[in-house]
């Protein structure tokens, strides 16, 4: 499995805090755009998440790869899990591709807040390779 020592959790929720602080400021509130607003609920949904991967304690020490509003594990050659907030702190997609440049879906699933950490650490499971 392939991990990147350079990412860790506290350093994945301070870039979602600059991220959303950045928006916030870069803006009247008055004009926030709606894809503002849905950007600034994606970085929180992964604030939110965190600590509940770092509870599963397979999860607490693989640490994703943040990129842009998404963490990324990749249990395989070719393999990705990544998981993804789809409603405001709520709803997540865990999905698993392959490839990358024809990627294909292998698995995709909209799950709870609750049920996201067994979700990715069962895909991570299923693809791992070493």
């Amino acid at each position: 499995m392939r991990i990147y020592p350079d990412f860790t959790w506290e350093w994945i929720i301070e870039s979602c805090k600059q991220f959303c602080n950045d928006i916030q400021n870069s803006v009247s509130p008055k004009i926030l755009s709606a894809w503002s607003k849905d950007y600034i609920q994606s970085a929180q949904g992964l604030i939110t998440i965190i600590p509940k991967l770092r509870e599963h304690p397979q999860l607490e020490n693989l640490v994703p790869m943040k990129s842009l509003l998404s963490l990324r594990w990749f249990p395989a050659e070719d393999y990705e899990v990544g998981l993804y907030c789809v409603e405001n702190k709520v709803k997540y997609e865990v999905s698993v591709t392959k490839g990358w440049m024809d990627i294909e879906s292998i698995e995709k699933k909209v799950v709870s807040l609750d049920e996201a950490a067994d979700t990715v650490y069962a895909y991570i499971t299923k693809y791992r390779q070493d």
